[in-house]
Formats: C-alpha cells, structure tokens, sequence
C-alpha cells in the first residue's frame, strides 16, 4: 500500500509569508518611515490603500486615495511606524 503525502503550502501562502517575515525586519520599519512623503501631494494621482493582517485576512479592501495621503496621515502612519518599530526591537527578558 502506498502512503498520501499530505500537500505542502502553496507558492501563494509561502509568497505571502515571506513578505510578511520582511516587513516585521527592523529595516523595513526605517525605510517605510523615510518614504513616505513620497504618498502624499499626488496631484492628479493616487494611492492604493489595502491592509491585510498577518496570516493573509484581509481587512480592507484596496481602495484608491486621490490626490495621495493627507499630511496628518503621514504623520499618524509614522507615529506607527515608529511605535511598532519599538516594540520590534524591545528586549524582553527569558522567562
């Protein structure tokens, strides 16, 4: 009798966990917070918006910002970056 192999993850799933594992680095955190002005003052443009949770479920839909990102959005995605940034690099004591 020959045995199943059960089947492994799709390219879609590991694709989807690598960039995940890539945008937790603490070097994505720097380089999103230093290019962000460029999603703001889109005259005649716009931007994507989509945010997915870790684990691929999407939250919203991909929507498009005319005109780019507000200056407070910026400023408020920023102050986020620079939180989870913080809470990236924390040191937590072995319990």
């Amino acid at each position: 009798m020959t045995e199943k192999k059960s089947k492994g993850p799709t390219k879609a799933e590991l694709t989807r966990k690598l960039k995940e594992m890539e945008a937790q680095l603490a070097s994505s955190y720097h380089f999103a917070s230093a290019t962000l002005e460029k999603a703001g003052n889109l005259a005649a443009s716009a931007v994507v918006v989509e945010l997915t949770a870790l684990g691929g479920r999407q939250l919203i839909n991909p929507v498009a910002i005319r005109g780019g990102l507000s200056p407070e959005t910026i400023t408020a995605l920023r102050k986020d970056i620079a939180r989870s940034w913080d809470e990236t690099t924390e040191l937590k004591p072995i319990r």
